[in-house]
């Protein structure tokens, strides 16, 4: 190795290599290169600046924190994910050669301390910077949407503790910075007369610091994720997990909304949110707080009699018959270092480049026909967008089997008894590691801390699930919704969640339309709606194979286009595939959907599900004040369309004729709400 470069590495500059240029320009290693931050020992404001100086310089890298509980699980990630680098943050000398041992590791780097300001972090971060964010430590939601202007900024945050040796650091290391602009947060402002000839921004409070990273988000685009979080986290049993906020939220140009100590205004939270221009585009939702920081809402069972009479859902689900409007997920664990862990595996699967490979079990023991029916559809799905899939169905379904097939998956959908796989397969119990997987748990009662906290231990990143009962039938309908969606329209997880959704609410609306006061269980899909949720990410877009150039190749599907004011659903021709269990048979296009809805003639002694055609509309030029309705050639009892006015989009759900075939239009009819209301009278 040549003497120049010995002497680089030694200095812990090639290590490190955050450094700015003097031009300010950041300078960092090659993009291919893997960089893991290992934090250690972290007070919780550490945490919260950490979050942000690497949020701002190194946002491909990787941050996880050290616990003795996390300690197989990040050794099993690292060794897996085979970092170039691993550099410590926090701790002391001698801590480092245990987390070395326990993690079976080498850190290239030497140790950045973290105690008090973070002088040998910024030293590796900062050689200029233009900006610098001044806070006080109190309140913490300020403190928090500081560090996350500060990421925006790509600048230090220098966080006040009201010491008097603070004042002449700070002095000082602006003026190393050649710093151009000072953000004064708070009761920093006092400070402004120490910075002559530099620029001097006050930021009076949380809503000011807000609104300023909100317009750094905005030169980068238009800002669809949110992430929430409750500021007084810190305390009981509440997890901390805010404190990672500045780290999560900048990557992914998400606004950030802060909770009351209870966590229980968010409504009140999204409603103020909504009044600003800039906030009005959210999409994406991720509620990074466990489930006592930022409580699930509930409400009394849709379904008369039945056992749950309360239904767990998360903050923000709509009643009646409102559209599903945001497309959520939750992220937290009783290990707070499980979270980057969860995030770093879900980067590691998507950094590989490898395709899903997915892992279908359903209808163990046989006795859920109707079910199993849904999942034979969800595996030709999969097939038709080129997922290598394995199946077990029915006697195939053992225990040993799926411990012995889950290792070699990225993608897990159990479809059946949850008594089955958390009881009899004690499943909660297994404990070998798993690569990076998502798990759809489409089972009744799934979705509890004790049940999945140690599958995101092993290797999950996202878990799927209900903590309440559903029916197979809706719960079917739900998971072939959600694969659907995320298959052929490339939606991400929080996204094809949402359609899932909107599509047993559109579905019970058409059956109560057809069938009036014949419609049956009509509450299971509410339900089914409301319960399913998302333990993760939900802006990531799972790997799929690359779709062939030729599009003669691939499979044809349902599709729809808005050609003026005319949606036009296009349905393949001649591509149903027939799936058919002992008592049920289905023939659905590619990209079709079916629900519990059967025929009353049999085929082979089989009852026939009733097929439909599905469509989530977008329509961006719809004005304010004006409501979509549609009219078609189609018999009205065939069709349902609801619509969301916050997001301009329309949910269509279409039962053909033997007749339809190729294409059917709806004419879109743009209506006030004075002139609907007249009509309305007129009748």
């Amino acid at each position: 190795m040549p003497l120049v470069a010995r002497m680089l590495m030694c200095s812990g500059v090639v290590v490190l290599m955050l450094a700015r240029v003097v031009s300010g320009a950041p300078a960092g290693p090659i993009s291919s290169e893997r960089i893991v931050y290992l934090a250690r020992d972290l007070p919780d404001e550490q945490l919260i600046v950490l979050g942000s100086a690497l949020a701002a310089w190194r946002p491909d890298s990787i941050l996880l924190l050290d616990s003795a509980p996390a300690a197989p699980y990040l050794k099993a990630f690292l060794a897996a994910y085979k970092p170039d680098q691993v550099v410590p943050l926090g701790g002391d000398v001698d801590s480092l050669a245990d987390l070395e041992r326990r993690l079976d590791i080498k850190a290239s780097a030497p140790l950045i301390r973290m105690r008090g300001q973070p002088v040998t972090l910024w030293r590796s971060l900062f050689k200029r910077a233009e900006d610098v964010v001044v806070c006080p430590v109190h309140p913490r939601g300020t403190l928090l949407q500081a560090a996350c202007l500060a990421a925006a900024l790509r600048a230090p945050l220098y966080v006040l503790h009201g010491r008097d040796s603070e004042t002449a650091r700070l002095v000082r290391k602006v003026g190393e910075w050649h710093t151009r602009r000072v953000h004064l947060v708070g009761k920093a402002e006092k400070l402004a007369e120490l910075f002559p000839g530099i620029e001097i921004l006050k930021l009076d409070g949380e809503s000011a610091v807000a609104a300023a990273y909100q317009k750094q988000l905005l030169g980068k685009g238009r800002i669809e994720n949110g992430v929430f979080a409750n500021p007084a986290d810190t305390q009981g049993e509440r997890g901390g997990m805010s404190a990672l906020a500045p780290w999560i939220a900048p990557r992914r140009n998400a606004a950030l909304f802060l909770t009351n100590a209870e966590g229980t205004n968010v409504t009140e939270v999204m409603e103020r949110a909504q009044r600003r221009e800039a906030l009005r585009h959210i999409d994406a939702l991720l509620f990074l707080a466990n489930l006592k920081a930022i409580p699930v809402w509930r409400r009394p069972n849709p379904i008369p009699g039945d056992k749950d009479q309360q239904i767990e859902m998360e903050p923000l689900t709509p009643d009646g018959n409102q559209p599903f409007t945001y497309a959520a997920g939750r992220l937290f664990h009783a290990d707070r270092a499980v979270v980057p862990l969860m995030l770093a595996r879900q980067q590691m699967l998507l950094e590989s480049r490898q395709p899903l490979k997915a892992l279908v079990a359903s209808n163990s023991g046989g006795s859920l026909s109707l079910l199993e029916t849904f999942s034979r559809n969800t595996i030709e799905s999969l097939r038709q967008a080129g997922v290598e899939t394995t199946t077990r169905i029915g006697n195939q379904v053992n225990r040993d089997e799926i411990r012995k097939q889950m290792p070699q998956h990225n993608l897990f959908l159990w479809e059946g008894h949850s008594g089955t796989l958390m009881n009899d397969y004690e499943f909660p119990t297994w404990n070998d590691a798993v690569p990076p997987v998502f798990v759809f748990l489409q089972s009744c009662l799934s979705l509890t801390e004790p049940r999945v906290g140690s599958l995101l231990n092993r290797g999950a990143f996202a878990v799927l699930g209900s903590s309440t009962r559903t029916y197979s039938g809706s719960g079917g309908a739900c998971s072939l919704a959600f694969f659907n969606a995320v298959l052929y329209e490339h939606q991400p997880v929080g996204a094809a969640l949402r359609q899932a959704k909107n599509f047993l609410l559109v579905y019970a609306l058409l059956k109560d339309k057809r069938l009036g006061k014949n419609a049956t269980r009509t509450g299971a899909n509410i339900r089914s709606a409301w319960a399913f949720t998302l333990w993760g990410d939900p802006t990531l877009r799972l790997p799929l194979p690359p779709r062939p150039d030729n599009e003669d190749c691939c499979v044809p599907f349902v599709r729809h286009e808005v050609q003026g004011n005319t949606i036009i659903l296009s349905l393949p021709d001649k591509a149903k595939t027939t799936v058919q269990t002992d008592k049920y048979r289905t023939e659905l296009l590619p990209n079709g959907r079916a629900a519990g809805l059967v025929k009353k003639e049999k085929i082979d002694e089989r009852r026939p599900l009733v097929p439909f055609v599905f469509a989530e509309v977008h329509l961006p030029r719809a004005r304010p004040g004006r409501t979509p309705h549609l009219s078609s050639r189609l018999p009205s009892n065939r069709w349902v369309f609801c619509w969301d006015r916050r997001r301009r989009c329309g949910y269509l759900l279409v039962t053909p004729r033997p007749q339809d075939t190729e294409e059917m239009r709806f004419h879109i009819h743009w209506e006030t709400v004075e002139a609907r209301a007249n009509d309305k009278r007129t009748r």
